[in-house]
């Protein structure tokens, strides 16, 4: 019961059309709405991720269908991009929320902009964290360098082998199988894992990961960003870390490039998760972008 707790969000809420979902909110100021990756992890992940900003956003973590207690879609079909944009409207629309600052990090991101081109008027500002583009957009050759200088990083390590980098068939793992694999895998995620910073962070994913394994039917290889981007119309700031072996700047410049205004900016230094490495560099790139674009 104590871990179970310890990864369950506050809240309970209900939609217009009766579903539940799981919700909880910390901090003061405007209201941002946090975009878990995955697709399928539970939002209880990123509660340093928002606690970071806390000071200045009232930041609200929202179950995905599936995730946590809140409700499955009715047909395992049901888990697509497009579902899962108006789920969010609608869990925003139960809380209550005006124009919001819309956070997501890694899948969470790509979710996050096909949200703001979808629902504009609900959206004041889009932050994309180590977002993916989806392979149409993406250069192969630069991606695959990418993730080449990333892997090579870390091969000198004890810990490393290419056998934690590869697996079955997603189809045939159970949840205990598959966040027992990702245990392995999860300080390759980092630039630097062995780091006084990044260790809490690899230490407490693989204490509290959870997966919803029906989202192993969601195509997200198939996604295709391109027609979204020319239709967010809010400020929008593209980070990512330099050192990212999955969605570094080959992902993310092409995210920027097409959004109009977009700032885009690489964190040295760090790898999937910036916010985690390089939290006072992640904090001054967000505000100091808020200051020029209002």
């Amino acid at each position: 019961m104590g871990a179970l707790a310890e990864i369950s969000l506050a809240n309970l809420g209900v939609l217009a059309d009766g579903r539940c979902f799981e919700w909880e909110a910390v901090g003061s100021g405007e209201d941002l709405v946090w975009f878990e990756g995955g697709p399928g992890f539970w939002a209880h992940l990123a509660r340093p991720d928002v606690a970071l900003v806390a000071d200045r956003f009232r930041c609200h973590l929202i179950n995905a269908p599936g995730c946590g207690r809140t409700a499955p879609p009715a047909r395992t079909s049901d888990y697509t991009a497009s579902s899962d944009i108006d789920f969010y409207e609608a869990a925003c629309e139960a809380l209550g929320l005006g124009q919001v600052t819309l956070m997501g990090h890694s899948w969470g991101g790509t979710l996050a902009v096909a949200f703001a081109a979808a629902h504009p008027e609900r959206v004041h500002r889009l932050v994309v964290i180590d977002g993916w583009c989806g392979w149409p957009l993406v250069d192969r050759a630069e991606a695959a360098e990418e993730e080449r200088r990333g892997l090579d990083r870390l091969r000198d390590r004890s810990w490393f082998s290419d056998e934690i980098l590869s697996h079955g068939p997603i189809e045939e793992m159970s949840e205990e199988e598959w966040v027992a694999r990702f245990g392995r895998l999860w300080p390759v995620y980092f630039s630097e894992p062995e780091s006084d910073l990044a260790r809490p962070h690899v230490e407490r994913v693989r204490r509290e990961c959870r997966m919803n394994m029906e989202t192993r039917h969601y195509d997200d290889d198939g996604i295709d960003v391109r027609p979204m981007l020319g239709r967010v119309r809010c400020p929008t700031l593209v980070v990512c870390g330099e050192h990212d072996f999955i969605c570094g700047p080959a992902w993310n410049r092409p995210i920027a490039e097409g959004i109009a205004g977009a700032e885009f900016r690489v964190i040295e230094s760090a790898g999937h998760c910036p916010q985690y490495e390089a939290p006072d560099e992640f904090r001054s790139a967000l505000f100091g972008w808020m200051e020029r674009t209002g």
